[in-house]
């Protein structure tokens, strides 16, 4: 072995060389991952789409049932606080507490004549029947209205079925929930009763004391029987759609109702249906004799009853699952095509870059006498086009950037010069010739030697700098002739003359300013305004503030003359004489230089000029 002459063996590349190769790579992965993907997440997104509606549709319809029952149940506490308030029933049941307390029993007399016991009972039921019988009627699908003295003698009147023939048992435990209640309505689940009719062997109850509003004493209880058709008349289309069922359940987890009549009554409390404790609303997956559904649950805020539908989960994802065959199959056609297409390109755009490539390397080691042949008009040929037409244009450039930009800036600066706002100057000659029609005096030619002072100080050509002295005196005859114009209710206030000897600034620079303060300041209700200017330093800096105490700028105004500083809108001329200004700062000087603006409305408006202090100060030359 010579030493020096080994060579390195060279790393095998599992990535290939050739562009060909790369773009059929990337556009496998473009292709078959992206769309792969798409498509899983799509059908997964569409079943979880599928259910989050369903869960929203179903709720939205379990509250307008949950509603109208809500409602049902709420009429029926209402109806049950009725004896508290009708005099009849009052006096009747007061009449059996005091009856019955006294009494143990009341038989006819031997000659058939009723005796005074059963007067009195006949005077009782007449009493109280004559309201019972209208509050059985105030609500349909109540069964019967049941009213107890405190002695538990019941007193009713049939509406469409007989009595409960367990009333007597049912009677201790309402009088438990009652005494435990207080004088509130007591909600009793679903009872399974076996009257005479047969129309209706469910109901549930609303019992509550019957509390003399005088002493608070109680002097009875009411029980409301209500046929658990109510509810079949509610949710009777809601199992059409859901092709499932639908329960309500109690607090203590009994079936209050089930649309098929099978569960009502039982405790469903560790069940399938109830595998745990539910919140106020919610979903959940279970099965139900082996088969998967889907449980929505919604609880009332009024019963505590919770509403409880149920949707097998074949009728739920049928639809989703069609979609998501329809969707592979679609998305298998999509990347073959895709595929098919992508060597097509690759092949017909890699040969003219590849040639392009070529050209830019020669102009990047600065060779700029080439040129790429252009032999299409496709995407391929309008690139080597736009590349052909940038060597030329970077080849004028470089000839022409330093003559160009010098003319272009000596021609922003001359036709900045020309740009302040002639509107003053007509306005002015306008109130001249009305001085001069209505009062021949002084004040004209006045006017006219002050004007002609502005016009030669205005229109000295070239953008030098100035005395601060002789910008002073150019405001101080502006100021002047506005308070001819307005009637002398213009005041200018200006820095200490120490306080800016030997300045220098941009002829015109505070003129516009002021002049703005006067467009956007006076109004005709003030009498006047204080126009003030003052000078500090500030670091290298120089500050002048432009402060008026006017009517000041509405914040939209504020801003849309903010906005103008830096580019004036199309078709507006507003703060035009304030962007001249801030422009010829900012070229003379630096961007960092120029105007800004604060205002608020009926405090006034100030403007700030930042100038370098140190260049400011050393220019020289006087306008004449």
């Amino acid at each position: 072995m010579i030493k020096g002459k080994r060579r390195l063996a060279r790393p095998r590349r599992w990535w290939p060389e050739r562009m060909e190769s790369k773009l059929i790579i990337v556009f496998l992965f473009l292709i078959i991952l992206p769309i792969g993907v798409l498509t899983y997440v799509a059908a997964q997104r569409y079943s979880n789409s599928i259910e989050s509606n369903t869960v929203t549709f179903v709720s939205q319809l379990s509250d307008q049932m949950m509603g109208k029952m809500d409602d049902y149940i709420e009429d029926m506490k209402k109806i049950s606080i009725i004896p508290s308030y009708q005099a009849d029933i009052m006096e009747g049941l007061k009449m059996s507490n005091g009856f019955y307390g006294g009494h143990s029993s009341g038989e006819t007399g031997d000659s058939g004549v009723l005796t005074e016991q059963e007067r009195t009972r006949l005077a009782i039921d007449r009493k109280i029947g004559s309201s019972i019988y209208f509050i059985n009627n105030i609500k349909s699908s109540t069964n019967v209205v049941y009213l107890f003295d405190v002695y538990g003698n019941p007193y009713f009147a049939i509406k469409n079925t007989a009595i409960r023939s367990d009333l007597q048992d049912v009677l201790p435990r309402w009088t438990e929930l009652a005494e435990e209640a207080h004088g509130t309505p007591v909600l009793v689940s679903t009872q399974d009763v076996a009257g005479r009719a047969t129309s209706s062997r469910y109901v549930f109850t609303v019992v509550r004391k019957i509390i003399d509003p005088r002493t608070f004493d109680s002097i009875g209880m009411i029980a409301i029987d209500a046929n658990i058709g109510v509810i079949d008349n509610i949710i009777k289309d809601l199992d059409k759609s859901t092709h499932g069922k639908t329960l309500v359940v109690d607090k203590s987890g009994s079936v209050v109702y089930d649309s098929d009549k099978s569960l009502i009554g039982q405790n469903l409390k560790n069940s399938e249906l109830m595998p745990g404790p539910l919140t106020e609303q919610g979903s959940f997956h279970t099965k139900i004799d082996g088969k998967g559904v889907l449980a929505i649950f919604k609880e009332s805020s009024v019963t505590g009853w919770k509403v409880l539908i149920t949707i097998p989960e074949d009728e739920l994802m049928s639809d989703a699952l069609r979609t998501r065959t329809y969707t592979i199959a679609a998305a298998l056609a999509i990347m073959a095509f895709a595929l098919l297409i992508s060597l097509v390109l690759v092949f017909a755009i890699t040969r003219p870059l590849r040639g392009l490539v070529r050209m830019m390397k020669e102009v990047q080691t600065g060779n700029l006498d080439v040129a790429f042949p252009v032999v299409s008009r496709d995407e391929a040929g309008l690139v080597g086009s736009a590349f052909n037409r940038m060597i030329d244009r970077i080849k004028t450039l470089i000839q022409d950037i330093y003559a160009v930009e010098e003319r272009k800036k000596e021609a922003e600066l001359q036709s900045l010069q020309h740009q302040i706002n002639p509107h003053f100057i007509y306005n002015t000659l306008e109130s001249i010739r009305m001085t001069a029609v209505l009062s021949d005096n002084k004040e004209v030619a006045t006017m006219t030697q002050l004007l002609g002072k502005l016009l030669r100080y205005s229109i000295h050509g070239g953008l030098e700098s100035v005395p601060i002295a002789k910008e002073w005196e150019h405001l101080g005859i502006y100021v002047q002739l506005l308070n001819y114009r307005y009637g002398s209710r213009f005041e200018l206030e200006l820095p200490d003359a120490r306080e800016t000897e030997g300045l220098s600034v941009i002829k015109l620079l505070f003129q516009p300013i002021v002049e703005n303060a006067v467009y956007h300041g006076l109004h005709e209700s003030r009498s006047g305004m204080r126009i003030r200017v003052l000078c500090k330093q500030e670091g290298k800096d120089l500050l002048f503030e432009v402060e008026d105490d006017g009517e000041g700028m509405e914040e939209e105004t504020l801003l849309k003359l903010q906005a103008s500083l830096l580019q004036a809108p199309d078709g507006d001329n507003t703060g035009i004489g304030l962007r001249n200004v801030n422009e010829r700062i900012k070229l003379k000087y630096g961007e960092t230089y120029g105007l800004s603006i604060r205002s608020r409305f009926g405090h006034g408006t100030v403007v700030t000029v930042r100038l370098p202090a140190a260049p400011a100060a050393q220019q020289g030359g006087e306008a004449t």
